[in-house]
């Protein structure tokens, strides 16, 4: 790393094939304090808004804030950016905090008004290549995948348009002509919470059904841009939880533990009137409603009354999408949550360390933590640290394939 750190100064990102490179570089020598951040636009923004120019001034502020830390800028895509550096923990989260404010400023300057179609939980994300070098080299392997598919399939880069109100019939339309058990087939998957505690093989403790935007995308709106559609994506959701509801007893088939999400409004819909007439009372006392905590604060009043009436069918409430920032903001326990459902990250070890004394509130308050979105064993290693001991992910789905086999 320090025999390229005097690049850096340059007011030119280096590309692709020089961050691959010098990743290869790290991991045949590795280096204590290395870096790598990953600035982007593609996953915070819709495409209309990234613009040439700015992505352009994104790029010149990265130059920027890297050269003051001697970091090593890269263009790995027509809207992102990479930077290499060695800097301390604490000096890191300086620079992915500049770049957050710079990012935001500049989009703010060229769209005002945008904060509500900007995803900010992924516009910078940081990798420790001691402990994160997997994890960083599939996210450099997927631009380089997305670079040759462009390159053998121009064809392909297409210009999204936005979601519309026709997109969100056609689903419907969709599972009415399918007929519910070959839409559940082609459209709905699972993905277990594992329980895991020393001594004992991995467990699968509740299985989460959802439906599928990758595999719906493909037949029904290849060429839609989801980011930025505001209230009709909210829309587009509230449909998908009508067929998921009415499609449960078709796709959960036990009495064991499951879960679904829905939006807060869902609850007050004949779908969901129809599903508890449906659904028998013992198999009703084994779902788990998981409701977006962001969802729960935007309609807490009408959430209380929903709350109500799913403990008084006997089911129970998770709370989903916390992020390790906001462990602790809303008080789990008042709002009556079984299960706290927290996003695994980068960067989350530390946020997370930092949050024990509430994540130890949830524990004592029976609210069980479940790391979710888990991609390493770092995340198992972490949890146990802190008393969680349930786990989702992709990294999960591989250790209960091993432990079925």
């Amino acid at each position: 790393m320090s025999d390229t750190q005097p690049a850096a100064a340059a007011t030119k990102p280096k590309d692709l094939r020089a961050l691959v490179r010098d990743m290869g570089h790290w991991r045949h020598a590795p280096e204590g304090g290395v870096n790598l951040i990953i600035i982007s636009a593609t996953a915070a923004l819709p495409e209309t808004k990234r613009t040439p120019e700015l992505i352009a001034q994104i790029g010149e502020g990265v130059v920027a804030i890297a050269g003051k830390k001697n970091g090593v800028v890269y263009a790995v895509s027509a809207f992102d950016f990479a930077i290499m550096i060695k800097v301390t923990e604490m000096v890191l989260v300086g620079i992915v905090r500049d770049l957050k404010v710079d990012m935001l400023r500049t989009i703010e300057r060229n769209f005002p008004g945008s904060f509500g179609t900007i995803d900010q939980s992924r516009l910078v994300l940081s990798y420790d290549l001691v402990n994160n070098y997997r994890s960083a080299a599939d996210r450099v392997a997927k631009y380089a995948e997305i670079a040759q598919r462009q390159v053998s399939e121009p064809e392909g880069d297409k210009q999204l348009r936005p979601l519309t109100t026709a997109d969100i019939k056609n689903v419907m339309r969709a599972y009415e002509k399918f007929g519910t058990d070959k839409f559940v087939k082609a459209f709905v998957r699972s993905q277990d919470v594992m329980l895991n505690i020393a001594g004992k093989p991995p467990e699968s403790v509740m299985t989460e059904y959802f439906i599928s935007m990758d595999l719906l995308r493909k037949p029904l709106f290849v060429d839609v841009e989801m980011r930025g559609s505001g209230r009709l994506f909210n829309e587009f959701t509230l449909v998908l939880d009508q067929i998921l509801l009415s499609a449960f007893n078709h796709m959960h088939t036990t009495e064991a533990r499951c879960s679904i999400n829905l939006n807060v409004e869902s609850v007050f819909t004949e779908a969901f009137e129809a599903f508890v007439e449906a659904t028998p009372h013992a198999k009703l006392q084994q779902v788990v409603f998981e409701f977006r905590q962001s969802n729960i604060v935007e309609n807490f009043d009408e959430f209380q009354v929903a709350r109500g009436l799913i403990k008084s069918k006997g089911a129970h409430i998770a709370v989903d999408q916390i992020f390790p920032q906001t462990v602790g903001l809303v008080d789990l326990d008042y709002i009556g949550a079984s299960i706290a459902k927290i996003h695994w990250r980068n960067g989350a070890e530390e946020i997370l360390q930092e949050r024990e004394r509430a994540i130890k509130y949830l524990i004592d308050c029976n609210v069980l933590p479940v790391l979710i979105r888990v991609d390493n064993e770092r995340a198992l290693e972490i949890g146990a640290q802190m008393g969680i001991n349930m786990f989702q992910g992709f990294h999960i789905d591989k250790l209960l394939g091993k432990t079925s086999t």
